[in-house]
């Protein structure tokens, strides 16, 4: 799993522990990528394009089981 894909599942397990709320997915996205981030070595050339690139698919609350 690269960078970007790691970033994306991150944020998304943020955003369903905090109840799936509307208009955090910046916050999510950065608290992905400071908790990610690191784990990578310094210098890879796709950490820093995930948010500009690359959007959270969010499911709607009454179309998940």
């Amino acid at each position: 799993m690269n960078v970007d894909e790691r970033i994306r599942q991150r944020a998304y397990e943020i955003w369903q522990a905090e109840g799936q709320p509307e208009g955090k997915e910046s916050e999510h996205w950065q608290q992905a990528r400071e908790e990610i981030e690191p784990f990578y070595k310094e210098g890879d050339a796709e950490a820093g394009s995930v948010e500009s690139s690359v959007a959270i698919p969010m499911p709607k609350s009454d179309n998940m089981h």
